[in-house]
């Protein structure tokens, strides 16, 4: 037995150019990955008790849902291509957005950490709709799937503190039939740290930030939340907003007061602020007048009277060229909001057709009323680049407000920063 081991263990050496490789086949690699499943405050994995669920209403979803070992490590026997087969197996798992994720092996994870100076085991927050532990160490191992960097991590964590505070209503936008979806608004100089993309095309692609920030809130919310399509999220239709969604505020074109100081953040602060949003309205001011232009916003927004007559959150973006044009002719952040509020609740203003709305009242009949929007919290946003295409962003319903926190910088925030040069 011994000379028939040593035989093959020579013949590998002696062909080493495919031998050795066949031989590598024939030995078990294991690969150690984190688990990025969130945990409850009694020990029970999210997961778990969506299997239960899963199981109770005969839902289909993922295949190995709350089939792994009960462990933050765990080692994981690969093939050939580790890469391919945990992705594969995250996937079946329900741990990812469809896309590949980055392996979170100890290594990244560790890295990933170098990015905050608190304590992996401290629970920034416990997230609906599963009321998942977000440690600071599971948004690291969900950040690194996304492919974020360790720079990242103040963003995060404090949109996840965020995104916990009961005015945002993560419960119900993540379980409703409605496509809202989480919107993550950068404010401050955390926007020039991390390289993040205020200007041209600030929404779409193109910018590491810019696409895996708003990533990484996704996962932490699948993954830790627990928000799962088809088991507790419910939406009809979804949203492409779903794997991300990050909007920054273009200081250098804004001119008027910071984002800021309308959501009681210091003016001058890095700050991220969470809001569930329905979609979005583009609005072309190209060849307007300001007037025009708030006109046309009011006509816009005339659309969701019809929906619902009170809205708690709106946010408008307006674009870089026409927030130029309506300070150069004296319109203020207040002004703009009453502007667009007087003529989308005026029947008599030329840029309405004077239709009335058919609205039910309670006893089943039509009553001929015209709707009167209300909106608690009227944000304005200045961003993106050149041009006169600016947004209108509807809130989630069941929301109180858009909730805005501070993001706090790590003590060794120069070093990290200047580890990025």
């Amino acid at each position: 037995m011994k000379y028939a081991v040593s035989a093959v263990l020579a013949g590998c050496l002696l062909y080493s150019g495919i031998n050795l490789a066949f031989c590598a086949a024939e030995q078990p690699t294991y690969v150690e990955v984190y688990n990025p499943a969130g945990v409850r405050d009694d020990g029970i994995y999210v997961d778990k008790l969506l299997a239960k669920s899963m199981k109770e209403t005969k839902r289909r979803g993922p295949q190995l849902a709350g089939d792994f070992p009960e462990v933050r490590i765990e080692k994981i026997k690969v093939k050939t291509d580790a890469f391919a087969e945990i992705n594969a197996l995250f996937y079946a798992r329900g741990w990812t957005d469809g896309l590949p994720v980055v392996l979170p092996t100890p290594d990244r994870v560790k890295a990933m950490l170098r990015g905050t100076d608190l304590d992996p085991k401290f629970v920034v927050a416990e997230l609906d709709p599963m009321n998942g532990q977000a440690t600071i160490e599971k948004i690291a191992v969900n950040a690194v799937m996304a492919g974020c960097k360790p720079e990242y991590m103040p963003v995060l964590i404090a949109a996840v503190t965020a995104l916990a505070d009961p005015d945002v209503d993560l419960r119900g936008y993540a379980t409703t039939t409605s496509p809202d979806t989480t919107l993550l608004i950068l404010t401050g100089p955390i926007i020039k740290d991390i390289d993040f993309n205020a200007e041209t095309n600030t929404m779409g692609r193109g910018r590491q930030a810019n696409s895996t920030i708003g990533r990484a809130i996704q996962l932490i919310i699948n993954d830790i939340g627990g928000s799962w399509p088809g088991i507790t999220d419910m939406s009809s239709l979804g949203s492409p907003a779903e794997y991300g969604w990050v909007i920054a505020e273009n200081a250098s074109a804004n001119p008027w007061t910071s984002l800021n100081l309308d959501v009681g953040v210091p003016k001058n602060a890095s700050a991220v602020t969470v809001m569930g949003a329905e979609g979005l309205r583009g609005v072309i001011g190209s060849g307007r007048t300001s007037e025009g232009f708030l006109k046309l916003v009011a006509d816009h927004m005339a659309g969701l009277a019809a929906q619902r007559s009170h809205w708690p959150t709106v946010l408008l973006v307006i674009a870089k060229d026409t927030a130029a044009q309506l300070a150069r002719e004296g319109w203020t952040k207040q002004t703009i909001r009453e502007g667009i509020l007087s003529f989308a609740n005026n029947p008599a203003s030329p840029s309405k057709s004077g239709q009335e709305l058919q609205l039910g009242n309670v006893s089943g009949e039509n009553s001929k009323t015209q709707a009167q929007l209300q909106i608690d919290q009227f944000l304005v946003l200045v961003a993106g680049g050149p041009g006169e295409k600016s947004m209108i962003i509807p809130g989630w319903l069941g929301a109180t407000k858009a909730v805005s926190k501070e993001i706090r910088l790590p003590g060794n925030w120069e070093q990290i920063k200047s580890s990025r040069r």
